[in-house]
């Protein structure tokens, strides 16, 4: 792949940021608290200078979003220390996704071809408020196409698609490629990977790369390829091939875990359409809480988070218990000095 410099990512973030009712607030010198109760969604992002911003899906026992709850139904804590919950707000918005898709040929035909159809099925998702971009990666990412609302550009940008050049995947330069790219926007992005979970060449480990996504402010759902291939062939693999595979699913699931996403191991193509609905929900039905850390020592440790759901959606006078809550695993916290 021949890869280009990307131009709108900071851009799409700073355009978005001057035109929000923040950005507003700011140029006419009045304090960004006036707007907090007043923005929803992508304006709303970041809310203080030394503020945590968690945003939090919740889901009943059978998968099912739970809307309508107020800042009391929420405990949260940072390393089991409950906090404070000082911004609190629920987040109807467009999502602002890149699209990270595999296709290499390191990876066997079938998944490619369901690669390709992935990122077709995910394209037609977007809505004409969406802001979406597209990076494919081989030895290398590429830029297909910036982020734009235009789903057209996104179909035309991803039949570029079509023979892989490398038999190298570097997923984990791919990753830290992207976070680079986004790590001044103040706009929430959602990173849809479509990927085996394999590396086989990159320069930063997986160490690396699991600390770089820690301290992101993207949350990462993670596709799976190969699962009917695998469930069908799965004793024809070598022992070694199966650890590889192993562990890329437990790379997957830790993307997600660490950032608050989810991952996805579809067995069949025709699961992609479900799977991306999901996730299209996830994104646009969130809370977003925000808070100010007790704990001030600016010791360049990692401060995990957990977020909890006290609320009587059934009616019958008791707490319910069997939330499914989804929230980033933490941050990393800058050093003094």
């Amino acid at each position: 792949m021949i890869r280009k410099p990307l131009l709108i990512l900071a851009f799409a973030g700073l355009l978005l940021a001057a035109f929000s009712p923040v950005g507003q607030a700011q140029r006419e010198g009045r304090p960004i608290e006036e707007e907090q109760e007043k923005t929803q969604g992508r304006a709303a992002i970041r809310v203080a200078v030394d503020q945590i911003r968690v945003d939090v899906t919740v889901q009943d026992k059978d998968g099912n979003l739970i809307g309508g709850l107020g800042q009391e139904h929420f405990k949260l804590y940072e390393d089991k220390v409950e906090q404070e919950i000082t911004y609190f707000t629920p987040v109807e918005a467009p999502m602002t996704a890149i699209l990270i898709t595999e296709y290499s040929s390191v990876i066997p035909w079938d998944w490619l071809y369901e690669a390709w159809n992935a990122t077709y099925l995910f394209a037609e998702q977007m809505r004409p408020e969406d802001w979406v971009a597209a990076v494919a990666y081989d030895i290398r990412p590429e830029i297909l196409v910036d982020f734009t609302q235009n789903k057209a550009e996104v179909f035309n940008a991803l039949r570029r698609l079509n023979t892989p050049a490398f038999r190298e995947s570097n997923l984990y330069d791919a990753l830290w490629d992207v976070l680079d790219r986004i790590e001044e926007l103040d706009n929430k992005v959602a990173i849809i990977l479509i990927s085996s979970g394999l590396d086989t060449f990159s320069k930063k480990n997986l160490d690396e790369t699991l600390d770089k996504v820690r301290k992101s402010n993207a949350v990462i759902y993670p596709v799976s390829l190969g699962g009917n291939s695998r469930a069908r062939y799965d004793q024809n693999y070598s022992t070694s091939t199966r650890m590889d595979l192993y562990q890329a699913d437990a790379v997957l699931k830790a993307l997600s875990k660490y950032t608050g996403g989810q991952a996805f191991f579809p067995r069949f193509v025709q699961a992609h359409p479900g799977i991306f609905q999901t996730i299209s929900l996830l994104l646009r039905n969130q809370y977003a809480l925000g808070y100010i850390s007790s704990n001030t020592n600016k010791d360049g440790k990692l401060r995990k988070i957990k977020v909890e759901v006290v609320a009587d959606i059934d009616g019958d006078g008791k707490p319910d218990k069997k939330f499914k809550v989804q929230n980033r695993e933490g941050y990393v916290v800058e050093k003094a000095g």
